[in-house]
């Protein structure tokens, strides 16, 4: 596992209700605490986002490369490259450059984990 996906330059990561309870939980922390300390509103502000790093990596992005909330992480975090991708995703993704599959997963223009307009 690289990492790349959880560095992309202006990525965001929107969570879900479920979602801030699980990750909450998995912290001991409440609700309420963790929208506070680590969300905020999405640039096309229809739901939270998780905060990023200065340098614009994900904030639960270990230096090894791992996720501090894996066991409760996003669900489109779970699920990059396998169930979805977007434009850029074979540069972002180095592995997938190399993968041959036999169905592509969806392209996601208006990706949730682009920053931008046309993304996530």
């Amino acid at each position: 596992m690289c990492g790349a996906c959880c560095r992309i330059p202006d990525g965001i990561v929107r969570v879900s209700e479920a979602e801030i309870a699980r990750i909450a939980a998995f912290l001991g922390m409440a609700e309420a605490e963790f929208i506070d300390r680590e969300t905020e509103l999405a640039p096309d502000r229809r739901g939270l986002i998780l905060k990023s790093r200065p340098d614009g990596a994900c904030a639960w992005l270990t230096d090894d490369n791992l996720c501090r909330i894996n066991p409760v992480k996003p669900y489109q975090c779970r699920t990059f490259p396998g169930k979805w991708t977007n434009s850029d995703s074979n540069e972002t993704c180095p592995g997938l450059a190399g993968l041959s599959r036999r169905a592509e997963p969806p392209r996601m223009e208006n990706s949730p984990c682009r920053g931008k307009p046309s993304h996530l």
